[in-house]
């Protein structure tokens, strides 16, 4: 797993914010799926990394592209862990998301399939902390800007 690591993380520098640290890179099984998807795991944000044809690069491909998907923390709403036997699935809950596909057979937009169950279950606990971070950091009420309306300025 090694060679895929370093590679994701070479094709994953380009797009990092400035100060942006990657934590954590997991890798879909491959007996899940030919061209594996990444999940890449900053301070900042989740990076999803669909790669192209067989996962031989990350860039244009003749035959499918490469996708990259980012979740910032502050717009998920929550994170879902299934365990299987094998395998684990995570479902990424976006705020504001809903759910248009009603076939339970058929993968959804936020849901990654044959993940490690350790890796799924560090990847979990990791968005659990970055979501409470956030909602420590988040203004009070109180601290809301006046607005005003019919002659008075109201919270």
């Amino acid at each position: 797993m090694g060679f895929f690591v370093n590679k994701m993380f070479e094709k994953v520098k380009p797009i990092l914010h400035d100060g942006e640290k990657v934590v954590y890179i997991f890798k879909q099984s491959l007996l899940s799926d030919i061209a594996p998807t990444f999940i890449v795991a900053t301070d900042q944000r989740l990076i999803i990394i669909n790669n192209s044809f067989w996962g031989l690069y990350a860039g244009v491909n003749m035959l499918t592209p490469t996708d990259y998907n980012y979740i910032p923390y502050n717009k998920v709403a929550g994170i879902v862990l299934v365990r299987g036997k094998l395998f684990a699935t995570i479902d990424i809950r976006l705020l504001g998301a809903f759910e248009s596909n009603m076939n339970p057979q058929k993968k959804t937009e936020g849901e990654i399939d044959g993940l490690m169950p350790k890796d799924a279950i560090t990847l979990e606990k990791f968005v659990q902390e970055q979501i409470k971070r956030i909602e420590e950091v988040k203004p009070d009420k109180e601290d809301r800007p006046m607005r005003y309306t019919s002659g008075h300025f109201r919270k």
